[in-house]
């Protein structure tokens, strides 16, 4: 994929805040959190949040809401969370939600996708495509209107330039991801210098650290270990971290994880009725009646909280009666008939309107998302950097499962398994706190190589003879790669690569080609592994009295990269960012 990075001047982001906002825009469930610096100051663990999402046709009540949100027929904002879903399920009733489009757990395109670009289209529920950025920027839209909303009903009263923003993003997500997000928030009417990127990881580590528990304990001392495990609705993002003597963390392996989280488990229960019913009917079922299926995952989401290893009682399930209807209709069988031929009539027993689903089978559900945990923890806790490792820190949604906390004990005899009190709330409160002081953070480890293209003397028998190239100064070795980082270096936050080139003389504009490999020490720029990064694209002014060296400064350390070039003779400065969505 061919990507540009355009140069623009970009303030810095003011230190003279008045309140952090933090906004969770998860896979299943999403909130906001905030705090005033003087609340900070006095105690950072004073953060508040929207304890009042309700979702009216189940009467629950939580401190995060789904992350649905509904369109008209001409993709227009109509709802988000809970009332997104009721509004949704009434339209179905009276058969009028054809026509609206209806998005949920759709955060995972973003994953997903090696393509990513800002006209990136994803489905809704029945399969109508709207815009990517419009969908997220206007749930980040409604997140922002709402926290602004309860601010205001507290007696307080900021304006634009006194909030901080910071919204969260998974660790394992790719710089193109990253930086959607950060559009898509700008698109949601975030100015973009008042807003941070918060890896979900490090926040989450970040807020166990200012915990009560947590003071005087040995897990957060200066030189101690610990793995984070942020365990969500649709990933598992995993970073390690090493209390530095100031107090800051040290990312001691680079983030990683995959598609492991609480929604895989669902998409285990969805199959099941599949194989009893069919593809087709289940696939009807979910079209034609959107209310009942919501019905559904939210009873499986109540009653999966709740399995546990050791459970031995069946769990009761109720079945909608438009799918046995459906099914019959479309099958010339009943539901019981056809249960009776499937290779689950030992373990599922029709009851009246519900089905009994063994605690074997309820088990096995979770089986796939842990097998895939369990094997990648153990290969990072068997790298040499991350020895001494003592405590597993278990946050995010998935965490609260029992089963999932119970597996991590039996799996992981020897190390200490800590599951601090709301860890689902983890990672919006540790942003908060990252937004007071994102120098919480003082060092990361590369995901990749970066460097650039260059060019370098030929040499007859070193250098291949496709990369030779005759010019008036001489003759040269094209796509040379000039390292930066190396991949699995470790990089503070703060530090910057730097590299003089020389400018073509009288051009107005110049161009760096900026590149990333998967391998340690690339040759060319067009080695397996290698890609384009993006490019910094300089603006000068020509009737200055510009010289024909610049720098060009990149940083690989924070939560997104950076760049910087300076004209070497005139101090001139670009202020750049990496554009890693072809549009």
């Amino acid at each position: 994929m061919h990507v540009t990075m355009l140069s623009c001047l970009i303030e810095k982001m003011t230190s003279k805040h008045e309140v952090v906002v933090a906004i969770d825009f998860g896979t299943t469930y999403s909130g906001y959190a905030f705090s005033t610096t003087s609340e900070y100051q006095k105690d950072p663990t004073k953060i508040s949040a929207n304890s009042a999402w309700i979702a009216a046709s189940a009467g629950l009540l939580s401190l995060k809401c789904p992350t649905c949100i509904l369109f008209d027929k001409d993709q227009k904002f109509v709802n988000f969370g809970y009332e997104a879903e009721d509004k949704y399920a009434n339209l179905a009733l009276d058969n009028m939600h054809h026509e609206y489009y209806f998005f949920k757990q759709f955060k995972m395109s973003l994953h997903k996708n090696k393509d990513l670009n800002r006209d990136t289209l994803i489905e809704d529920e029945s399969g109508k495509s709207m815009k990517a950025k419009t969908v997220f920027a206007s749930g980040i839209r409604f997140l922002k209107n709402h926290a602004e909303e309860l601010i205001n009903t507290r007696g307080m009263s900021f304006e634009e330039w006194e909030i901080r923003w910071v919204v969260t993003v998974p660790a394992i997500w790719s710089d193109a991801a990253k930086q959607f997000m950060r559009e898509a928030a700008q698109k949601a009417e975030i100015m973009n210098d008042q807003l941070l990127i918060a890896l979900e990881p490090e926040a989450a580590s970040v807020c166990c650290r200012h915990l009560p528990d947590a003071k005087g304990s040995d897990i957060f001392m200066p030189g101690s270990k610990y793995m984070v495990l942020d365990l969500g609705g649709g990933t598992a993002d995993i970073n390690v971290h090493q209390v530095v003597e100031d107090g800051s963390l040290r990312e001691l392996h680079k983030a990683s994880g995959g598609a492991w989280g609480g929604t895989r488990v669902d998409a285990s229960f969805i199959r099941l009725l599949c194989a009893i019913v069919g593809d087709d009917v289940m696939e009807a079922f979910r079209r034609e009646h959107p209310a009942d299926y919501i019905d559904l995952l939210r009873e499986f989401e109540v009653k999966k909280r709740n399995v546990k290893e050791t459970m031995e009682s069946s769990v009761n399930f109720r079945l909608p009666l438009a799918l046995t209807e459906l099914f019959e209709t479309k099958k010339k069988m009943t539901f019981r008939e056809a249960l009776a031929d499937s290779t689950y009539s030992d373990d599922v027993t029709p009851i009246a309107d519900k089905i009994r689903i063994k605690p074997n089978l309820i088990q096995g559900m979770f089986r796939d998302p842990l097998v895939h945990l369990e094997d990648h923890i153990r290969c990072i806790l068997a790298k040499p950097e991350v020895r001494g490792t003592s405590t597993l820190l278990l946050v995010g949604g998935f965490s609260e499962s029992p089963i999932v906390q119970e597996t991590m004990k039996r799996k992981f005899p020897r190390v200490k398994i800590v599951v601090p009190a709301e860890c689902g709330l983890a990672v919006l409160k540790g942003a908060v706190i990252f937004g007071h002081e994102p120098k919480n953070i003082s060092a990361r480890v590369a995901k990749f190589t970066y460097g650039i293209a260059i060019s370098k003397p030929f040499i007859e028998g070193h250098h291949p003879i496709e990369k030779k190239k005759v010019t008036q100064n001489g003759v040269i070795c094209t796509d040379v790669f000039h390292k930066y980082v190396e991949c699995g270096e470790s990089m503070d936050v703060d530090n910057s690569q730097t590299l003089s080139f020389s400018a073509a003389k009288g051009c107005s504009s110049n161009r760096v080609r900026v590149y990333r490999s998967t391998a340690s020490d690339p040759m060319f720029v067009t080695d397996d592994g290698c890609c384009l990064l993006g490019e910094v694209i300089l603006t000068r002014n020509t009737d200055l009295n510009l010289s024909q060296k610049i720098d060009v400064s990149l940083t690989f350390g924070g939560t997104e990269c950076s760049v910087v070039a300076n004209d070497s003779q005139s101090g001139e400065s670009f202020r750049s960012k990496f554009d890693f969505l072809n549009a």
